[in-house]
C-alpha cells in the first residue's frame, strides 16, 4: 500500500511539474507577453512577359511564363484582362499590372 501511495504521488508530481513548466517562464519580466507570431504572407511574383502577338484584325495574345494566353485566362493567380499590341493588363482582386515588352520583340 506505502509502494502504491509513493507511486501515486511521484506521478502526481510529474504531471504537475509539467503543467507548471508550460505555463509560462519565471525569468521573464513583470507583465510580458510573448510576441505573438505574425503571419507570413506569401506572394506570387508577377509572370514575365516573353512576347506579344497580334494578327491582321488586332487579336492579340500574349506569351507569359512560356505559356501562350489570351484575355480571361490566368497565369499564377492573376487574370489576363486586356492585351494590346505593346503591353498586357493583369488583375487580381482589386489590383493592376501593366507589362511591357520590348519595341523589337512586338510581332504584327
Amino acid at each position: 500500500m506505502k509502494v502504491l501511495n509513493k507511486l501515486a504521488v511521484l506521478f502526481a508530481m510529474s504531471v504537475m511539474s509539467f503543467l507548471v513548466f508550460a505555463d509560462n517562464d519565471p525569468t521573464a519580466p513583470l507583465g510580458y507577453q510573448a510576441p505573438s507570431q505574425a503571419r507570413k504572407v506569401t506572394t506570387q511574383r508577377l509572370p514575365n512577359l516573353n512576347a506579344i502577338l497580334c494578327s491582321s484584325d488586332n487579336r492579340c495574345s500574349a506569351v507569359m511564363n512560356g505559356r501562350s494566353l489570351t484575355a480571361g485566362q490566368s497565369i499564377s493567380g492573376y487574370v489576363v484582362s486586356a492585351i494590346n499590341d505593346s503591353s498586357v493588363t493583369l488583375k487580381r482582386g482589386e489590383r493592376r499590372w501593366s507589362l511591357t515588352v520590348f519595341n523589337e520583340q512586338v510581332v504584327q
